[in-house]
């Protein structure tokens, strides 16, 4: 089998240069043709603007959460105080008309408290009953090791008691009563809204009036008048972050506190687009 072999073509680089460029420029509308249509798609003629909406309102809903913890070895009397505590801050809430279904005193919590060593030394020569010397170097030694073998753990247990108010008075009354019974900790009091998604609501009706407001004068500045709405985006959420305020402990020796509760804004917002009238 033989080869015959491709006649050269000798073309000028000038020529050459001039032919690639009208190849390209002839098969650059083609280009266009065979391109997918979503990559050179506009949008509709109109106008997306956000609005936003904001509610002040009062909050009608307390929650105070305190804790009430004893230490000792024996758990079964560690359970004895804190139930008599714990009973004792019960009885102080409901005296004041708040439901039991109001109130949670479920949570209890018993763990081993990790005990320091009463003395720590270093490098000791102990003298045993055979006259053996024994040296201990870079050990902790506990004094009361000598005397028994095992040594009962320290137990804490801990209850927590969350009590739910509907007016800020109760909470005023209710913080000087569990003084008295020395409760260990008391958390911030925390404040919400108990219709929350109502006003929540009502804040998107403001959001949405605030964005047609908008559009209206952009539209009018813009020699255009506004059309219908094409669509409505909820930009926001009805998440809630709850409100605290620092217990406010009441003295015998001074004059009583009164809480305040303050306002709290529940806002809404949105995106809307309208379209121009022709």
């Amino acid at each position: 089998m033989t080869f015959k072999s491709l006649p050269t073509l000798n073309i000028p680089l000038n020529q050459c240069k001039r032919s690639y460029k009208k190849i390209a420029l002839t098969c650059l509308p083609l280009a266009f043709l065979f391109l997918p249509t979503h990559a050179f798609s506009f949008d509709d003629e109109g106008i997306e603007v956000s609005g936003e909406g904001s509610i002040v309102v009062v909050p009608d809903q307390f929650s105070l959460t305190l804790t009430i913890t004893e230490r000792g070895r024996v758990p079964n009397k560690l359970k004895s105080l804190v139930d008599k505590k714990s009973n004792s801050v019960v009885n102080a809430a409901i005296s004041l008309g708040i439901k039991e279904t109001s109130i949670s005193s479920a949570r209890i919590n018993l763990r081993i408290v990790e005990e320091e060593p009463s003395i720590k030394v270093q490098g000791i020569e102990l003298n045993n009953a055979k006259g053996v010397t024994t040296y201990t170097d870079g050990q902790v030694v506990n004094q009361q090791q000598s005397n028994s073998p095992y040594k009962t753990p320290l137990f804490e247990l801990s209850r927590q008691v969350t009590v739910n108010f509907t007016k800020i008075e109760q909470y005023d009354t209710f913080l000087g009563d569990i003084i008295k019974i020395n409760v260990s900790h008391i958390s911030a009091l925390t404040m919400n809204v108990e219709q929350r998604d109502e006003y929540y609501q009502q804040a998107l009706l403001q959001a949405i009036s605030h964005a047609q407001h908008k559009a209206e004068r952009m539209a009018k500045q813009a020699g255009q008048t506004l059309g219908d709405i094409q669509f409505i985006k909820e930009s926001s959420n009805n998440s809630y972050r709850p409100m605290y305020a620092e217990p406010m402990i009441r003295s015998a020796n001074s004059m009583a506190h009164t809480s305040l509760t303050g306002n709290q804004t529940i806002t809404a917002r949105v995106a809307v687009k309208f379209d121009f009238k022709d």
